[in-house]
């Protein structure tokens, strides 16, 4: 289907985040989860703490031993180290503990009294005879068992990424295995016989008689790959393929198809526009596997655009030119890999909020700061999309002032999609919404 009426980029971005779900579930040893999103919540199966235990190098003495006034000297009956077993010890001594070492017996009448305020040397030391404590904590500085997490309680909800904090919280709390999602596989395919691909020698580039070379270097492949990469886990496939439109719809079927390593997503740059040799676009329209919507939408750069669905299987094509497929991949390609990761749930849009502009939903962290005086103009008719870097902006100093970033575009003067020195160290891309008035705005949207 072929759309002559721009829609919004929140309209297009809804129909894309629709193409997909989040990959099947898999259990894993958590050792090999690093990196992947849960597909359920989990349980605790231990305690934390597993058992009660001290937090504080010291001494744990019964509370009737310290009644009173003090100082205190108690003659010292043991000690336990963490790992050790727990030691019973009666009212009259003090036993010497170490952080994390266990304790018997009832909390509840029992204190560790740290080492600075006994008279006890610091650090390691041979165990003395006696203590004497000068004076109490305010606190017990016992850690209860199961204070923090209990059996059974759910501790982790689906969707979350399983990080290094998140590792130690696991095995603390038992769990040995976990469901996370499969990591996407995702299939770039560039396309146009201009293109010499990185794999080619210099040689590849091969020059007219008068010693011209008007070969393009395909750029899209290697960049929407590793744009894929940086937002991973992934597995990304790529393939360049000429204008032969045949070799793309076979290639398309083979992917789409295949029962090993299935694809979930497939992604196109190039050959969607207006031109005689749009080979996506002529794939698209010849063949009965191939339901997609092709279109404008109203954003700079990257008007042309496309989604839809090879044999059942979720694509978007992108345009050419090497800043508007990157621009057009950081918004609708990274919000499919997100849901397909499992890393988003949103929700799935009603075919009302699929064509409502306010629909909007994005698939990176969103942060507003102050524009540069370079930021272009807004637009009355179409959402700009900029390369920008962040800096800290100068404001006053102050206790309660919050941090500020300042938007710098990444290329000064004139912008352009192929100008691609223009996503050389960018950190976040503007959201330049449309609007009746040339004054650039306060704050504007910037996707991190």
């Amino acid at each position: 289907m072929n759309s002559s009426t721009p829609v919004t980029v929140a309209q297009h971005l809804s129909r894309v985040r629709n193409l997909v779900t989040a990959t099947e579930p898999e259990l894993l040893a958590i050792q090999d989860a690093p990196g992947r999103f849960l597909s359920r919540s989990i349980k605790a199966k231990a305690a934390i703490p597993a058992f009660n235990n001290s937090s504080m190098d010291g001494f744990v003495v019964h509370d009737a031993d310290v009644a009173g006034a003090g100082p205190w000297t108690l003659p010292v009956v043991g000690e336990v180290a963490a790992g050790a077993k727990p030691q019973e010890f009666s009212p009259g001594g003090a036993l010497r503990i170490m952080t994390g070492a266990p304790i018997s017996a009832d909390p509840r009448r029992l204190r560790v009294i740290p080492t600075e305020l006994t008279d006890a040397q610091v650090g390691p030391s041979q165990l003395p005879r006696s203590v004497t404590i000068n004076s109490l904590p305010d606190k017990r500085h016992i850690r209860l068992r199961g204070e923090v997490v209990r059996p059974d309680d759910e501790i982790l909800s689906a969707h979350t990424l399983v990080d290094a904090g998140c590792l130690a919280y696991l095995l603390n709390a038992g769990v040995m295995h976990i469901p996370v999602f499969r990591i996407p596989r995702i299939a770039v395919i560039s396309s146009g016989d201009e293109l010499v691909s990185a794999e080619k020698t210099a040689a590849g580039f091969e020059d007219d008689a008068a010693g011209h070379n008007f070969r393009i270097a395909d750029s899209n492949g290697p960049m929407i790959t590793r744009l894929l990469e940086e937002h991973g886990p992934v597995i990304v496939e790529r393939f360049h393929v000429g204008d032969g439109v045949s070799t793309l719809q076979e290639l398309l079927d083979e992917l789409t198809t295949r029962s090993e390593n299935p694809v979930d997503l497939v992604v196109t740059t190039g050959g969607i526009s207006q031109g005689a040799f749009d080979v996506v676009k002529a794939a698209v329209r010849q063949s009965p596997n191939a339901q997609l919507w092709f279109g404008k939408v109203a954003q700079r750069p990257g008007s042309p655009q496309g989604a839809g669905k090879w044999n059942d299987v979720a694509m978007v094509t992108l345009p050419g030119n090497p800043v508007a497929a990157y621009v057009s991949a950081l918004v609708y390609v990274i919000a499919c890999l997100r849901i397909l990761q499992g890393r988003v749930a949103p929700a799935r849009d009603s075919a009302a909020a699929a064509v409502s502009a306010n629909s909007a939903w994005w698939p990176h962290r969103v942060l507003y700061a102050t524009p540069d005086p370079q930021l272009p103009n807004p637009r009355a008719s179409k959402t700009q999309l900029i390369p920008v870097r962040l800096d800290a902006a100068n404001q006053p100093a102050g206790e309660n002032a919050a941090p500020a970033l300042h938007a710098v575009p990444a290329q000064s003067g004139k912008l352009g999609s192929h100008f691609v020195n223009s996503l050389v160290g960018i950190e976040g891309l503007i959201v330049l919404d449309p609007a009746e008035s040339d004054n650039t705005p306060s704050a504007v949207r910037v996707l991190r």
